[in-house]
């Protein structure tokens, strides 16, 4: 599973890391949105994920839109019900949600995610 992040240049990596490890385990690719209540997205964002969501298809993802006020409960439930065993994200920089939760996505899933594996990609020193 790829999780898609609105305006985050890294998605096509993402998506790319994704796909290889789907035709490596022969699994499901799934190119995930996940959409807090709070969000606001403006035109380039919802272009951008549209791109990536096109982009996704294009590598044979099955697209889905979650929308939750507990992003990372939503992609770790989603997860589990699709039995996905391994979940990329990218390492973004802190949104202001982020910064007011105390949380940025991806580290809070590998914190919340016993018994999936997850794949941060773009985690290099200096990011």
């Amino acid at each position: 599973m790829a999780c898609l992040v609105a305006g985050n240049p890294g998605n096509t990596e993402l998506l790319r890391e994704a796909s290889a490890a789907a035709r490596e385990d022969n699994g499901e690719l799934y190119a995930v949105v996940v959409d807090s209540h709070r969000a606001r997205f403006d035109k380039v964002q919802v272009r951008g994920l549209i791109d990536d969501a096109v982009f996704g298809k294009d590598l044979g993802a099955k697209i889905v839109w979650l929308d939750s006020s507990d992003v990372v409960g939503e992609l770790l439930q989603f997860a589990r019900q699709s039995r996905i065993g391994r979940i990329f994200v990218t390492r973004s920089r802190p949104t202001w949600f982020s910064r007011l939760s105390g949380r940025a996505v991806y580290s809070d899933l590998l914190n919340r995610a016993e018994g999936l594996r997850v794949d941060v990609v773009g985690f290099e020193r200096g990011n």
